[in-house]
């Protein structure tokens, strides 16, 4: 199956990348937070400064946004339009506020591939993100409102707005085309028709722009035969750094380095690395209320060689997941991304998650779509996910399970639309 949409290859704005980065300092100076660490360079320093200066400043972490707050900011916070905050996944949120041109910004960042991808007055989205205080939901309708494309926010589990019976009914008076949503509440989406006797591949939905979460080639060849649509990775990024990956029409990512700087760090050694595969470090080029210099992302990025076929001169890369979401089972490193290539090749399942039970044991449990729930359908199941298990030398009990509990990746709750696959007892 192929887009709707090929245009001629996009490419990126021009940049003089180290006037970028020299702004970025004097901006990053006038921050509380950062101007005790560059206060340490003669003002020619920064004024002249090259990429190799980046290496002589300490890297910025999660826990050090937390500790900075507000502080991180280079403006006043009354020079900024939006106050976002950051999920808070992972502990405390961050506060995210943007000035004009940081949403400005981000948005051209996101058009860069969408016009590839979506067709204006044609495509009509319907958006499944969280559209309170994170600022993924508004990205996306900023983004959708330049292209001229219809748009409906709905994330479903806010209280008492946008539940399924009302998303499934907007999708079908307006003729919902895009599904802009992680791939777990795009499975979720996929049984709620189910269980009201609707077919999804006849919903008329024929792209899902998906983000969030991990997501594996055999997952998105999942997706693609449930849905009948294309499939892509809408935008890699986080509440604190905007958009800094988006997926060209060919399905691959492409990093933003006419906007940001990109390094690569051993998780092991916490050096900066030449390998292929590494913990992203991201500094900012282009944000304005809020640079951010050397930022540690925690997510696992391996480059990905070669051209793309898109014609996009831009590195490709591919998401591996969180850095901290590495586990031993049973003397054996495992990530996630490993079990998920293995789970998502076996044809009726909906999800999964990996338990970690106190006493060391690791079991996998698998959530079996409503047509495939019969004895021997089960029975198949199980037996080949015990051999694929076998065949990758992972040693983990097998589990099945018909409706996943609702704290769990494809359930409720206001945080769990990123989380990873990994529940520890």
């Amino acid at each position: 199956m192929t887009a709707a949409v090929r245009p001629a290859a996009p490419a990126p704005p021009s940049a003089d990348r180290l006037e970028l980065l020299r702004t970025t300092l004097r901006k990053a100076a006038d921050s509380p937070f950062y101007a005790p660490v560059l206060s340490s360079f003669e003002p020619s320093e920064l004024s002249e400064a090259d990429f190799g200066l980046l290496e002589r400043l300490p890297y910025t972490d999660k826990d050090d946004l937390r500790q900075a707050g507000l502080s991180i900011l280079s403006v006043p916070l009354e020079h900024t339009v939006r106050y976002y905050e950051s999920s808070g996944t992972t502990g405390t949120p961050t506060p995210t506020p943007k000035t004009r041109r940081d949403i400005e910004t981000n948005t051209q960042g996101l058009l860069l591939n969408w016009r590839g991808i979506l067709e204006p007055r044609v495509d009509k989205a319907i958006l499944m993100v969280p559209s309170d205080i994170a600022p993924v939901a508004d990205a996306m309708v900023y983004g959708l409102e330049a292209m001229e494309v219809f748009s409906v926010r709905a994330f479903p589990f806010t209280r008492g707005v946008s539940g399924w019976d009302q998303i499934v009914r907007i999708c079908g008076q307006t003729g919902i085309t895009t599904v802009l949503t992680t791939p777990g509440l795009c499975l979720h989406l996929y049984s709620e028709l189910k269980n009201r006797g609707l077919e999804p591949r006849d919903f008329g939905i024929g792209k899902i722009l998906l983000l969030g979460e991990l997501l594996t080639e055999p997952m998105r060849g999942m997706l693609e035969r449930l849905w009948g649509a294309e499939v892509y990775i809408n935008s890699y990024g986080s509440s604190e750094l905007g958009t800094c990956c988006t997926s060209c029409p060919e399905k691959r990512m492409h990093l933003l380095e006419h906007m940001y700087h990109f390094e690569w760090l051993d998780p092991r050694t916490g050096r900066i690395t030449d390998a292929d595969e590494g913990e992203l470090v991201v500094t900012t080029l282009t944000a304005d209320a809020r640079p951010l210099l050397r930022y540690r992302t925690g997510d696992l990025v391996r480059r990905e060689p070669g051209a793309c076929p898109c014609g996009l001169d831009l590195p490709v890369v591919r998401v591996l997941g969180r850095v901290s979401d590495e586990l031993v089972v049973a003397g054996r490193t495992v990530r996630p991304y490993q079990v998920e290539e293995l789970v998502f090749a076996i044809r009726g399942l909906l999800g999964y998650c990996i338990r970690l039970e106190d006493d060391g044991r690791a079991v996998l449990s698998l959530e079996v779509e409503r047509d495939h729930q019969s004895d021997a359908e089960c029975a198949r199941i199980r037996r080949e996910a015990e051999e694929g298990l076998r065949s990758r030398d992972l040693s983990m009990d097998v589990e099945l399970t018909f409706d996943f509990n609702e704290l769990t990746k494809r359930g409720g709750g206001f945080k769990n639309w990123k989380l990873t696959h990994v529940v520890r007892s």
